[in-house]
């Protein structure tokens, strides 16, 4: 299990009302939210627990810090808890960290393969109106997690505390992005040969071969790429601290940039995908062109927009300058005037707020169309659209194994470009894919969530989605399918597929034996039927005649 607090770097963007409506917003998924919950206010609506946490947080004046903890618990890929034990977690969670009688608004999200909880905290004590913030969060967090692991029965997750905060963070953007980081750079590229560097001028030198820079900042050192880019040193390596390179190598020496390195003897950073067994360097090469094209169309579009508003916030001067002009010939009383130079004014201001208010439209409509996209988010779009090849790169970025519920061949045949081999995807409705390649798509009236190698089904799932779930199995494995989950689920299967006398196997022996024999029950109960069915019609005859 996976516990992590979400950092807002500004107090400006600390926005309660914004990051629950995030939260609860479907976003066109039919099973995004499984349970909203509010804790520690006076109503369970949704709406009256958001004003009452809004109206406590204006309550302090004080605060100048964040007075919103965003708190998202993940449970392992395909493992799934009832939402009982779910509240249980949190509560757990929330004393941990001092927030028990805190309010608070939980979500529980179920649109990827991992099932999560956000948990918008107000730390912004309900009576005292003092500010909450934890300290050593991490630790106590990590702590948690293991026992509640245990507790569950959950995988086990390395919780091992990461101290340095630029490492951390470097983590983090790479698992969210895709794109590796100068920090990973640095450590792949050149560690050992800065490591091994005898004096500053020999360290210089190494750093210069890989695009790189050395300089003093506050108490420390940082390394500069020739892009901009910049890490601290001691993030890299211990060894590079101000302190243990002084001490290695002397008092800090300025590079004097005498000597010249030819263009191939020069390493440079560039943000690159993670290496991975696919090769994504025409993808990604179109991904950044496309970027650039998308920038360069958004800008060109800026500036007709803000051409077109000038244009006619001018021309509305004009008007209401002739309007005024006009007015001044008439021949009329001083209050009659006055009222007509109010009127003209009147109108001028509304002209001019309808211009602007148009061109925040077409401006907030330029930049949704154009809008900077993430590696990842773009591979998801391709594959969305029938990119086979951005869906096998999600694909391949999906480590461990899945445990939950699933269907599947029991050799699968299915390659990464599957979905679109044969239309069946194409002509349905794709809702959404995640960035480990997961699709969500509707068969019928049911959700299916297929990874490329299996049909993952959720607890609770009923029979009529289970049939829907097992039709697309035999479309794209055949006849002969594996049942893998806990035991009620595949006993489960088996009965739909005998209810609705399906023409698969399964690879299981037992299991296929117990389908079997559910077949020669329905089989039998059907014979039954029709002999009594036809008894009660030949004793109705008799008596009519």
């Amino acid at each position: 299990m996976i516990a992590k607090i979400i950092p807002i770097k500004s107090v400006r963007k600390s926005n309660y009302s914004a990051l629950i409506q995030y939260l609860t917003d479907p976003q066109d998924k039919s099973e995004r939210i499984s349970q909203i919950k509010v804790s520690n206010c006076y109503s369970d609506d949704q709406i009256a627990a958001l004003i009452e946490i809004q109206n406590t947080q204006g309550m302090n004046k004080r605060a100048k810090s964040d007075k919103t903890c965003h708190l998202v618990l993940s449970l392992p890929e395909g493992e799934r808890l009832p939402l009982s034990d779910l509240n249980a977690i949190e509560e757990r969670f929330c004393e941990a960290l001092g927030f028990g009688v805190h309010q608070r608004i939980s979500v529980v999200h179920d649109d990827t393969n991992n099932l999560h909880v956000h948990i918008a905290i107000n730390k912004i004590h309900p009576r005292n109106l003092t500010i909450h913030n934890p300290y050593y969060d991490y630790n106590k967090v990590a702590k948690l997690c293991e026992q509640i692991e245990q507790e569950y029965g959950l995988t086990t997750v390395n919780h091992e505390t990461v101290i340095d905060k630029a490492s951390r963070v470097a983590q983090e953007i790479e698992t969210r992005t895709g794109v590796e980081s100068l920090l990973s750079w640095i450590k792949r590229e050149a560690l050992t040969e800065i490591k091994g560097a005898d004096n500053w001028q020999d360290l210089h030198q190494v750093l210069k071969r890989h695009g790189l820079e050395i300089k003093e900042r506050g108490n420390g050192f940082v390394l500069v790429a020739n892009n901009g880019a910049a890490v601290k040193a001691s993030s890299v390596d211990r060894s590079l601290s101000k302190g243990n390179l002084t001490q290695r190598l002397g008092a800090f020496v300025q590079n004097d940039h005498s000597v010249q390195l030819s263009r191939s003897n020069t390493k440079q950073y560039q943000p690159k995908p993670l290496q991975n067994r696919i090769d994504t360097s025409k993808l990604y090469a179109r991904y950044k062109q496309e970027q650039i094209d998308s920038a360069g169309q958004r800008s060109i579009q800026w500036a007709i927009l803000r051409q077109s508003r000038d244009q006619l916030i001018e021309r509305a001067k004009l008007e209401a300058k002739l309007k005024r002009n006009i007015i001044k010939s008439i021949k009329t009383g001083r209050l009659a005037k006055k009222a007509l130079y109010a009127t003209a004014h009147q109108q001028f201001k509304t002209t001019i707020a309808v211009i602007k208010s148009d061109y925040q439209k077409a401006y907030q409509h330029s930049k949704a169309n154009h809008s900077r996209m993430g590696w990842l988010d773009w591979l998801a779009f391709e594959a969305k659209l029938g990119n086979a090849e951005a869906l096998a790169v999600l694909r391949s970025r999906r480590s461990g194994q899945f445990k939950g519920n699933q269907v599947s061949a029991k050799q699968s045949n299915d390659k990464p470009n599957g979905y679109f081999r044969d239309g069946f995807i194409k002509n349905s409705s794709v809702e959404s894919i995640t960035k480990i390649g997961t699709v969500t798509y509707k068969a019928g009236s049911t959700t299916i969530r297929d990874d490329g190698e299996r049909l993952i089904v959720l607890p609770d799932t009923s029979q009529e989605a289970l049939r829907d779930i097992l039709q697309v199995a035999m479309k794209k494995y055949g006849s002969h399918l594996a049942i893998n989950g806990t035991e009620s689920f595949r006993l489960q299967i088996a009965q739909v597929a005998a209810q609705n006398q399906m023409r698969i196997t399964f690879d299981d022996k037992p299991l296929e034996q117990y389908r079997q024999q559910l077949m020669k029950q329905h089989a039998l109960s059907k014979t039954q039927s029709v002999d009594q069915k036809r008894s009660t019609t030949s004793i109705t005859t008799r008596r009519s005649l």
